[in-house]
């Protein structure tokens, strides 16, 4: 309907994300949506559609090596049309090229979170036997402590 016009997309979350903390895994939920419009070359913006997204994501945390380490799962991608000024379309596809988007992302950053980050040294001890545990609205971290007494003269 509006070939070799340039479109906007405006990305934004419709609802507060929603983080919380189940026993061995944590939670993300995001909810957003999409609206695009075409263009003109006067630059009047003309409304095609809105749809929205919603995502939810599981994590796991653990401690190696003396860094918090993580990684993140896709359990659900929704994509669905609210809202159309050029009729009704199928989403289908969209969606499954959106899911192959973020499954990219993902694994990019589970790299990231796989490299994990340093855990603060203290000067006189290490932590060792470092247990981290997800449970119901908490995460829980415990250690043991090898002390260096050598440092104290």
């Amino acid at each position: 309907m509006f070939p070799g016009l340039l479109m906007n997309l405006q990305v934004y979350a419709s609802e507060v994300p929603m983080f919380s903390f189940q026993p061995g895994v944590v939670k993300l939920d995001l909810a957003g949506a999409v609206k695009a419009s075409a263009i003109e070359p006067n630059g009047t913006q003309i409304p095609l559609f809105k749809l929205n997204v919603d995502l939810q994501f599981d994590g796991k945390v653990w401690v190696a090596a003396g860094r918090l380490k993580g990684s993140m799962a896709l359990q659900n991608l929704t994509l669905t049309l609210a809202v159309s000024e050029v009729g009704h379309f199928e989403t289908d596809t969209l969606e499954s090229l959106v899911k192959m988007g973020v499954m990219a992302g993902l694994a990019k950053l589970n790299v990231e979170l796989g490299k994990g980050i340093v855990l603060p040294r203290m000067r006189n001890a290490q932590l060792v036997n470092t247990v981290l545990g997800v449970e119901e609205g908490f995460i829980a971290m415990c250690s043991d402590a090898e002390v260096f007494t050598d440092s104290f003269n």
